[in-house]
């Protein structure tokens, strides 16, 4: 039988790196090329591609803070059984490992809501596209000038995560 905090740690893994992956890449390569696309095919793409892969990338978003916060949970309580509150606190905030999954936990809910921020202002151009009215185009700039503003910010929040996490799981040495 599979241990419980395998389990956990691989989905919240692999999710974590589609994620990251989807992300980078829409962050990087997609949103700031937005604006240098023309009309029609920005039209096509919100109304055909956006929603499905806004959908795609919102459920493995989702898949990673549950299994992460699984993950987390079942490690805070292998401590508390150790050594009660006053361990899991000297775990948190005296040890390297736990302040770098702690201040990586943080940073990736912050990141999780920018996410959420970008997805709302999706379903705003989504409705703003579908919608013929031509008066609103200077609407839908400012919602892309946004969408590439939160794209920034939740790449680098994303990649503070990542990289606290890599270095807990990696370098620093899980705490006794």
């Amino acid at each position: 039988m599979v241990p419980i905090s395998i389990l956990l740690n691989v989905v919240h893994g692999f999710s974590s790196l589609v994620y990251f992956g989807g992300v980078m890449l829409f962050g990087a390569v997609f949103a700031p090329k937005l604006a240098k696309l023309s009309n029609s095919t920005v039209f096509e793409l919100m109304r055909d591609v956006f929603p499905s892969v806004l959908s795609f990338a919102e459920a493995v978003g989702l898949l990673t803070m549950v299994f992460g916060a699984g993950e987390f949970l079942y490690y805070m309580l292998e401590f508390y059984r150790s050594g009660g509150l006053s361990e899991v606190y000297r775990v948190l905030f005296s040890t390297p490992w736990g302040a770098s999954v702690f201040s990586g936990a943080l940073i990736g809910l912050v990141g999780f809501l920018v996410g959420v921020k970008i997805a709302s202002i999706f379903e705003r151009l989504f409705r703003l596209y579908r919608s013929v009215d031509p008066s609103k185009i200077d609407e839908i700039r400012v919602l892309e000038m946004k969408l590439r503003l939160y794209s920034l910010v939740g790449m680098v929040l994303l990649t503070t995560t990542v990289l606290l996490m890599v270095l807990a799981v990696s370098f620093l040495p899980l705490p006794r």
